[in-house]
């Protein structure tokens, strides 16, 4: 007989994240994760299961982030780790969160940003200026990808939450629309 899969088992419990992370991380990761967990739930966002080991946190139904553990598909998220991905849109708003923010921050977006170079087919692309760095073909849905974060590390991520629930907020996030492979550039 075959082996049930984490994302079959899953699948079928829908299992809550706080459930999951007490079960997957020990010490510091789970003392973090269970920070920025009760920070999300604080803020009227809701984790909601997307796949094996994985939550989407949303806001008034749209998309903020993802919360993701050891298990996860496609991730390489390793273990006792956990990670967030946050929608992200670089615009004049980030550029100003960035401004009073340190250069290892500014590093850190650079180099963990999840370029989608060219746009996944959302929606058409776009041209972005960020960090001293111009960006080409990029998709509006973009994440900043933050792995096993530190407690500092959660604080700036905590802040780029709530720059995309701002911007859920006062309708400031683009209307992601499919486009077809033969439409895309």
């Amino acid at each position: 007989m075959a082996k049930e899969s984490l994302f079959m088992k899953q699948n079928i419990s829908r299992p809550k994240i706080d459930d999951v992370i007490a079960e997957t991380l020990t010490g510091d990761g789970l003392k973090n994760a269970q920070y920025f967990l009760n920070f999300i739930k604080e803020n009227k966002m809701t984790p909601s299961w997307a796949s094996a080991n994985s939550w989407k946190v949303s806001y008034k139904s749209k998309g903020v982030c993802y919360i993701r553990l050891t298990g996860t598909q496609f991730y390489n998220v390793a273990g006792n780790a956990w990670h967030i991905a946050v929608f992200t849109q670089f615009d004049g708003h980030m550029k100003e969160l960035l401004s009073n923010e340190s250069e290892a921050i500014k590093e850190m977006i650079q180099s963990h940003r999840d370029e989608n170079v060219p746009c996944g087919g959302c929606m058409p692309s776009l041209d972005r200026h960020t960090v001293n760095r111009d960006y080409k073909n990029i998709c509006a849905c973009t994440c900043v990808n933050i792995s096993s974060p530190s407690e500092s590390m959660c604080e700036f991520a905590k802040k780029l939450v709530m720059q995309r629930r701002d911007a859920i907020f006062t309708g400031r996030v683009p209307k992601c629309s499919y486009v077809k492979p033969a439409d895309r550039t």
